[in-house]
């Protein structure tokens, strides 16, 4: 099929450099951000990747979603590295054209029949519609297509092969690096209401946020309306006062955690254990692993010193070898339990007075001996939440790095604002 010549004028017009400047950084930021965001909880975007297989019919993959946890967000990082650092700029330019012209089609049909809730385009950093999420693919289209109509219009001396497999040699591995550790670990950055620092009886009340319920009266006498206070006992009086509408001032905010059971048999023990003073220790068992039993009954032990209580929580009976250790089972709800530890097999959660104080993923449980002190100050020397902040902040100091390198490396060619 023939062009039309308006077309062929239009196309053939050399892209100002400014554009494709702006095209390749904006895409790079969203690649970038997309895929750290999922990388940062591969166990959370495994699940919503197997919401997409049962949706499309293809239950039968859900063994391969692990797998696509981990390499899609390590691909979105390589093309956003890619264009961030202009290395194989027509590799990069494929690959970012391809994939938006891929995405943006399959989220528009997601976001008319809508087969899962949140698209997951940014892990639970960043929850979009699937309808936001259509319009952000539109709206970013554009600049892949201008980054590829570009891909050769400035013809760079060629990179020797040398040079090209170091940069992939570096590249590669921090595109990896992201998804590898949170696949082996808990988030970087908890996404859940069960994080380090929430009292779990309080984050199940109804948040009222000072509302306040006023009566509307009209006064007989002269037809104004007044606002009474419900303690206020003015408007008792209805020789002079007639009922006209009740409001309220202020918001009421649904509980942040709906509910955490625990079922011994047919009773739920879940009002009892969250409620008690000192240190409850609870197990979220997602999938079982032997390996880990050690682990958890020399935990238990340890938080046992202390009179504390240990409990865990599996969808699924639980070997007697943990009950016979201390450690009371109990039954829960399998998809609460993968958002109080988001992990393949589980983890801990360390409570005191019902604050959480410490969380850990199950191959990662703290090995603590008895040296005088207790929990809470193991708890304060391990700190997660400064592990997220260091973690988070040397992968940003990293791919600055690299940017700033590969831009200085090539400061006497062209021009860095030119894409190709």
């Amino acid at each position: 099929m023939r062009l039309p010549d308006t077309v062929k004028r239009l196309l053939s017009r050399p892209i100002p450099a400014w554009l494709t400047a702006t095209a390749r950084y904006s895409l790079a930021a969203l690649f970038i951000f997309s895929g750290a965001s999922k990388a940062i909880d591969t166990f959370g975007l495994s699940v919503k990747l197997g919401e997409y297989l049962s949706a499309f019919g293809l239950g039968g993959w859900q063994p391969l979603a692990p797998v696509g946890a981990i390499l899609l967000p390590s691909v979105e990082l390589l093309i956003g590295l890619l264009l961030l650092t202009r290395t194989t700029p027509r590799i990069a330019a494929w690959s970012v054209f391809l994939a938006m012209s891929f995405f943006t089609p399959l989220t528009l049909w997601i976001a008319l029949t809508d087969p899962v809730s949140d698209c997951g385009c940014f892990g639970d950093l960043l929850r979009l519609s699937n309808w936001a999420t259509f319009w952000k693919n539109l709206l970013f289209w554009p600049l892949s297509f201008v980054l590829f109509l570009n891909r050769n219009a400035v013809q760079l001396p060629k990179p020797s092969i040398v040079r090209t497999v170091v940069s992939y040699l570096i590249l590669i591995p921090l595109s990896l690096t992201l998804s590898l550790w949170s696949y082996n670990s808990l988030p970087l950055l908890d996404p859940t209401p069960f994080r380090i620092g929430v009292h779990i009886p309080s984050a199940m009340n109804v948040q009222e946020n000072d509302a306040r319920t006023l009566l509307v009266y009209r006064d007989k006498t002269n037809g104004e309306l007044r606002e009474f206070e419900i303690a206020d006992t003015t408007w008792y009086d209805s020789s002079r006062w007639e009922y006209v509408d009740t409001r309220t001032i202020g918001q009421s905010r649904a509980p942040e955690i709906q509910s955490l059971p625990m079922f011994d048999d047919r009773l739920d023990r879940s009002d009892e254990i969250l409620g008690r003073r000192g240190y409850t220790l609870l197990f979220a068992v997602n999938a079982y692993d032997p390996a880990c039993d050690s682990a958890m009954i020399a935990l238990a032990d340890y938080i046992g010193q202390y009179n504390g209580r240990s409990v865990a929580l599996s969808a699924f009976p639980l070997p007697e070898t943990l009950s016979r250790s201390g450690i009371e089972c109990f039954g829960s709800d399998h998809t609460l339990l993968r958002t109080l530890i988001q992990h393949r097999t589980g983890g801990a959660l360390l409570l005191h007075d019902g604050t959480i104080i410490g969380k850990w993923a199950m191959n990662r449980l703290p090995q603590w001996k008895t040296n005088g002190s207790d929990p809470l100050s193991e708890t304060l020397t391990a700190d997660r939440t400064s592990d997220e902040r260091l973690s988070i902040a040397l992968f940003v100091a990293a791919v600055l790095l690299v940017g700033l390198g590969f831009r200085l490396s090539k400061k006497t060619g062209p021009n860095p604002a030119d894409f190709s």
